[in-house]
């Protein structure tokens, strides 16, 4: 029975640090990092100030978390959906990048990108913080060079086309245009460099 309860306790604390984080998430991608309160994180959590500690070290290890739970998630993501798709290299890439756009296209508030968002703001405040999220950057664009090799295999790209520059390049502008539409209230920013990408850059 005692070490039912244990387990029990252990996946309570669990959900807790889950849900510490996910709200964190909500709540930073609109405010950002230093506007978002710590008290508003708990109170909208329900977890007394006394108890975060028992998860969390402070505000920034809080903040390390949310890195790291937004980056594997999209990480994930994109893994996921590339993998699942059919058809040729550069069809799956543009197939994936059209399904995030009919996300964002009906509420311009999921023009976001938490590591963007948090690499502009954090960057020149917390070297680990700033590592923290280049860590995903690079795991995003490897992956997305990995795609582009393929297509290079097949045909598709140029052999002399260096797929490392041309996935920093889709990313790094990917994250640019996201706040391009949230400026503009319109998602044509990001039609507008997939189709400048796919259908020029790529076939040049």
């Amino acid at each position: 029975m005692h070490q039912l309860d244990d387990r029990s306790n252990i996946a309570m604390a669990d959900n807790t640090r889950d849900k510490l984080i996910e709200i964190s998430v909500q709540l930073i991608s609109v405010k950002g990092f230093n506007n978002t309160g710590l008290a508003e994180i708990l109170g909208q959590a329900g977890v007394p100030k006394g108890s975060f500690y028992h998860y969390f070290k402070s505000k920034d290890d809080l903040g390390l978390a949310v890195i790291e739970y937004y980056g594997l998630s999209l990480r994930e993501g994109l893994n996921t959906t590339l993998n699942s798709l059919s058809g040729s290299p550069l069809t799956r890439l543009r197939a994936y990048f059209d399904q995030v756009l009919a996300y964002v296209a009906p509420d311009y508030s999921r023009c976001n990108c938490l590591l963007g968002n948090l690499g502009q703001e954090l960057a020149l405040q917390s070297d680990v913080m700033r590592l923290a999220i280049h860590k995903h950057y690079e795991a995003v664009e490897k992956r997305l060079a990995e795609c582009l090799a393929d297509a290079k295999v097949q045909g598709e790209l140029s052999a002399s086309a260096d797929e490392i520059i041309l996935a920093r390049m889709l990313f790094a502008s990917w994250e640019g245009c996201l706040v391009r539409a949230k400026l503009e209230q319109s998602v044509q920013p990001l039609r507008d460099l997939l189709d400048l990408y796919f259908d020029k850059l790529l076939q040049a």
